[in-house]
Order: C-alpha cells, then sequence, then structure tokens
C-alpha cells in the first residue's frame, strides 16, 4: 500500500514537470514570434487590384513601419515582377503602382517590402482580373426600341437597363448635322431617351455601349453599330 502511494506521488510530480515545461516552451514560443515582428518589415496591410486593358494598377496600404524602403510585387506565377521605393510619405498610405502589358487573365498578385538591409517581410496576395479581347467580345450594344420625336428635334428611346449589376454605364450615339459636321452625346443608363439636336433628316447614327467593370481604369466600348434614327 505504502507503495502504491509512493509511486503515485512519483508520477504526480513527473506530470507537473512536464506541464511546466509546455507552458515555459509556449511562453518562448510566443517570445519568438514577438522578436520575428520586430526583425522583419511590415507587409502592406491590404491590396486592391485595379483592372484595365491588358494593364492593372495596384493600391498597397502600406504599414507604417519606417524600415520599409521598398515593395515587390510579382505576379504571373512569380514570373514577372516589379520594384518601387517607398519613401516615408508613402508610409501608412495607399501606394499605386502601375502594370503595363498585362495579358488578359487572373492573377494572383504579391506584394513583399524590404528594410534597408534587404530583409523581407511575409507575402500578401490579392487575385485579379486583368480584361483584353476576350472581354471585349462579349459586350452588346443597348437595345434600341423605337425612334420618336421630342418637339422638333429627331430622337430615339432605349429599352430599360434593369440588370442592377450590369457594368453599362451608357451608350454613345453620333450622328450627322444638319450644319455639318458630326454631333456626339452619351447616354447613361438610366436614361432611356436620346434626343438627337439638329439630326440630319434622314441619317444613320453610329452607337457604342459602354461599360466600367467594377474596379476597372478603363472604359470599354462594344463594337460599333450603325443604326437609322
Amino acid at each position: 500500500m505504502k507503495k502504491n502511494i509512493l509511486t503515485f506521488i512519483f508520477s504526480c510530480c513527473i506530470l507537473g514537470m512536464a506541464i511546466s515545461g509546455c507552458e515555459k516552451n509556449a511562453g518562448d514560443y510566443d517570445k519568438y514570434l514577438d522578436q520575428a515582428e520586430k526583425v522583419f518589415p511590415g507587409k502592406p496591410k491590404s491590396l486592391t487590384v485595379f483592372q484595365g486593358y491588358n494593364r492593372a494598377q495596384i493600391s498597397a496600404l502600406m504599414s507604417p513601419d519606417p524600415r520599409v524602403v521598398r515593395m515587390r510585387l510579382y505576379w504571373n506565377n512569380r514570373r514577372d515582377s516589379i520594384d518601387t521605393d517607398i519613401t516615408p510619405a508613402d508610409l501608412a498610405k495607399s501606394k499605386l503602382v502601375d502594370l503595363a502589358a498585362v495579358p488578359e487573365g487572373v492573377y494572383t498578385f504579391e506584394a513583399v517590402t524590404f528594410d534597408a538591409s534587404g530583409r523581407r517581410s511575409v507575402v500578401l496576395a490579392k487575385t485579379g482580373s486583368i480584361l483584353g479581347d476576350n472581354y471585349l467580345s462579349t459586350l452588346f450594344n443597348r437595345v434600341l426600341k423605337a425612334k420618336i420625336t421630342v418637339g422638333t428635334e429627331k430622337a430615339v428611346s432605349w429599352y430599360s437597363e434593369t440588370d442592377t449589376a450590369s457594368a453599362m454605364a451608357g451608350v454613345r450615339v453620333s450622328y450627322p448635322l444638319k450644319t455639318g459636321g458630326t454631333g456626339v452625346i452619351f447616354t447613361r443608363r438610366l436614361r432611356d431617351t436620346t434626343i438627337l439636336t439638329n439630326a440630319l433628316t434622314g441619317g444613320n447614327m453610329t452607337i457604342k455601349t459602354a461599360y466600367l467593370p467594377k474596379n476597372a481604369i478603363d472604359t470599354f466600348y462594344s463594337k460599333p453599330e450603325v443604326l437609322a434614327y
């Protein structure tokens, strides 16, 4: 009986030492993480991808870390990259980086910052789309509803745009003038009538419909279409 009690007490001591060792190791690990944050430069807080026609603009909300002197952006599975200097005036603000000649497609953009000694931050990644000819091929012109007269002027009416998620911005109309030359008018998507002021009688108009996708830095147009008014 006495032997069993001694064995139980010895086991409890061993268990207590193990728990104490684990707690110590956990504390050391937390301390290591704190030190790591002090060693490596601060990564950007966020990335926003603004899409254009075979190009992009990346907005990086920079860390306030004063050690950051440079940022590198990777894309195309890191086959392409661009470096940009980070000045004290850029810290804690949005830094815009233009990427030219990027083929149409979906990309993961990765941002890494550097300090003056070349130490790298952890990576911040953001996925975004670049638009091009394939996207243009999906765009259609706004549908003409009727040819009408408003007062003494020629006009056309359009079917209402009911899709609230549509990227359609409006329609650009060019038409011949009675006095010579060409009139151009842009009718926004929420307006259903275009008045062709001083239009030549019996002429044709050319329409192109504009699209402005979310976060787009370019306006995209459908193919021109010639219609009688």
